[in-house]
């Protein structure tokens, strides 16, 4: 009776012992399989620093909408000897993972773009799909990287519509 009684504490002491030292589920494993924790930064601004050393410049400015969307708008740059490009867009994102501003990213654009050679400007208007995903790295993270690619169709009264590639190759920037 005695032996049953020891081992009968025995077993308390090591369930009890079991429970106090047992690894606590911590807060980023709580959450949903496939998503990421929100981040408190609101926008982004970023351009790409290698294209700059080919005259190529483009801007970005995304502001966080909800915690799965962004919008914002970018404008870009290119110029050789006689030819001159140019363009002003609205963007559109979907972030599905839950944290605006990182990760992969499905978006709309929308906007402007001004072709000109040997003296004359052809302007048209182009609609867009793009995918691309983003980082935001530092212990505040401030410091955003992006990559991503897509398609925009240009329509032009007297040229009719053609498609262009889009590419993100790098942009890095700031996020406040």
């Amino acid at each position: 009776m005695l032996h049953l009684a020891l081992s009968r504490g025995g077993s308390v002491i090591v369930l009890l012992a079991g429970l106090v030292l047992a690894p606590s589920v911590a807060p980023a494993q709580s959450t949903t399989p496939g998503t990421r924790v929100p981040v408190a930064n609101m926008q982004v601004i970023s351009a790409n620093p290698f294209l700059l050393m080919a005259e190529y410049v483009n801007v970005e400015f995304e502001r966080k909408h909800t915690e799965t969307r962004t919008f914002g708008v970018s404008g870009s740059r290119f110029g050789s000897n006689d030819v001159d490009y140019r363009n002003l867009q609205a963007f559109y994102r979907y972030y599905p993972q839950g944290a605006s501003l990182t990760g992969f990213y499905i978006g709309g654009r929308a906007g402007v773009h001004r072709v000109s050679a040997d003296g004359e400007a052809r302007h048209a208007f182009g609609l867009g799909l793009e995918l691309g995903y983003g980082w935001l790295l530092g212990s505040k993270r401030n410091f955003a990287i992006s990559i991503g690619a897509g398609a925009t169709r240009l329509w032009a009264a007297d040229l009719g519509s053609t498609v262009i590639p889009t590419l993100r190759l790098v942009n890095v920037g700031w996020s406040f």
